[in-house]
C-alpha cells in the first residue's frame, strides 16, 4: 500500500500540469482471433459474448444465418470517426459497423466515474464474427473515452488511474480492461489463432 502511495504521489508531481485543465481523450483497441471453422458456431458465439460480458453488464446480440457458401476470405467491420458535440465541447469517437457480419455482440463497459473528482471513463465493445472456408474470423473492437473536468480533482484523478495502471503492469487503465476480454476469449477458445492484437 505504501508504495502505491509514493506511485500515486510521483504521478501528481509529472502529470500534475497536463490534468489541470479539462479534456477528453478517445483510445481504440483492437483483436483478431481465427477459430476453426469446424467448432460449433454456437460455441463460438457463445465464448465471444461470455468474454465481452465480464466488462459489460448490458450486451446486445444479433445472430444471423450461417451462409450456404463460405467465401474463400474473411469480411471485415467499417471502422469511421463521427464527430460529437454536446454545447461547446466537440471531439471525435470511432464508431465500428459490423457489415455482412453472421453474428454482432455490443456493449458497453460498467466504467468508472467520480462526482468527487469530476471524471469520467467509458468504454464500449463490438464484436463481428464473418466466418470464411477457413475459419470464424472474429473481430472484438474496444472504443474507450476518458473525460476530466481539470482542477485539483483531475490531477488527482489522473495520478490514481497511472498508478493502478503501472501497478498492474499496464500502460493505461484501457488496456487493463481490454486485456481482460481478451485474456478471457484466449481462456475459452485455446485452440484460437491470434490474427492481430493492438492495445488501447
Amino acid at each position: 500500500m505504501k508504495k502505491f502511495l509514493i506511485l500515486v504521489f510521483i504521478n501528481i508531481l509529472l502529470f500534475g500540469c497536463a490534468a489541470a485543465t479539462p479534456k477528453t481523450e478517445t483510445y481504440m483497441g483492437k483483436a483478431v482471433f481465427d477459430v476453426n471453422i469446424s467448432t460449433s458456431s454456437n460455441d463460438v458465439v457463445r465464448n465471444v459474448y461470455d468474454s465481452i460480458a465480464l466488462r459489460s453488464s448490458h450486451l446486445s446480440k444479433t445472430v444471423a444465418f450461417m451462409p450456404s457458401t463460405l467465401p474463400d476470405q474473411p469480411g471485415a467491420p467499417n471502422i469511421a470517426i463521427k464527430s460529437i458535440g454536446f454545447g461547446l465541447a466537440n471531439f471525435s469517437l470511432p464508431r465500428t459497423s459490423c457489415d455482412g457480419a453472421y453474428a454482432v455482440m455490443s456493449g458497453l463497459d460498467k466504467g468508472v466515474s467520480s462526482s468527487v473528482y469530476g471524471t469520467s471513463d467509458m468504454a464500449s465493445y463490438t464484436s463481428c464474427i464473418y466466418p470464411y472456408k477457413d475459419a470464424y474470423r472474429i473481430y472484438i473492437i474496444g472504443n474507450f473515452m476518458s473525460s476530466s473536468s481539470g482542477g485539483l480533482g483531475g490531477i488527482m484523478a489522473d495520478a490514481i488511474k497511472k498508478g493502478v495502471s503501472k501497478a498492474g503492469k499496464y500502460d493505461n487503465m484501457y488496456d487493463a480492461w481490454f486485456d481482460s476480454i481478451v485474456q478471457k476469449f484466449k481462456e475459452k477458445e485455446p485452440e484460437a489463432k491470434v490474427v492481430e492484437i493492438d492495445m488501447p
